[in-house]
């Protein structure tokens, strides 16, 4: 668990079709870091995409760089970019590994406020990137932070606290306060039903990619299904 980050990039997607107004909690949290908006313009089957840019390329890439430009008052840097794709996915990994990003967000419900994480942890290969990215997005603020593991067994207990401990250590030795953090560990069989219940009481949950691509994350396994029944936005750390 040695990875460190002097600084992050993260990923936010938005239907550019679409793209709504960032909250002030999300952009208070985010902006501190180097933050890359992507607006997606979805390309129905039926429908050419060079006829779609041509007919609401320049609008949409002013309404995105808009958005983007909200970020820049928080003291990290902001670029915007605007594809349209049939593959909404596909596009989200292809920018994600352009920029180099260590993290991408998702869609969920933000709250007024962002100072509650929920961090559901095991053994994934990018346990220290995840960390180290806590160590970041937490760091200077008044954030709680709640690491957390389902454990299929009693017997498997022990090496998921083990996991916990060694974060928290780790997060202290980074200078989060330690009143600041806290783990919880339940015995389960169904870690997605378990993080899905726990989220409820968090305004943002931290998970890493298990897989090697963030396409192969968005359709597989337990993170997929956290995504999609979460009510909270989620940020996805991806591997190194």
């Amino acid at each position: 668990m040695s990875t460190s980050l002097s600084e992050a990039t993260i990923l936010v997607p938005l239907n550019a079709k679409e793209p709504g107004e960032p909250s002030t909690s999300l952009i208070e949290l985010l902006g501190p870091h180097s933050v890359v908006v992507l607006g997606y313009y979805p390309v129905p089957d039926q429908s050419a995409t060079d006829q779609l840019r041509s007919q609401f390329g320049e609008e949409v890439t002013a309404e995105v760089a808009d958005i983007a430009s909200q970020f820049k008052g928080e003291g990290g840097t902001v670029e915007s970019v605007v594809v349209f794709t049939r593959d909404r996915n596909e596009t989200i990994d292809s920018v994600a590994a352009e920029y180099d990003a260590d993290a991408v967000l998702t869609t969920g419900i933000v709250d007024e406020s962002l100072d509650t994480i929920l961090v559901p942890l095991r053994g994934d290969q990018n346990l220290g990137q995840i960390v180290a990215f806590i160590s970041l997005l937490a760091r200077n603020r008044d954030t709680n932070v709640t690491l957390f593991n389902v454990a299929p067994s009693e017997e498997d207990a022990p090496a998921g606290e083990f996991i916990l401990r060694g974060a928290s250590d780790r997060l202290e030795e980074d200078g989060i306060a330690s009143d600041h953090i806290e783990w919880k560990q339940v015995i389960s069989d169904s870690p997605s039903a378990e993080i899905i219940k726990a989220a409820a009481d968090y305004d943002l949950l931290v998970v890493g990619e298990s897989e090697p691509t963030l396409r192969d994350r968005i359709l597989g396994a337990v993170t997929n299904e956290v995504i999609k029944q979460s009510p909270r936005p989620v940020l996805v750390v991806r591997g190194e």
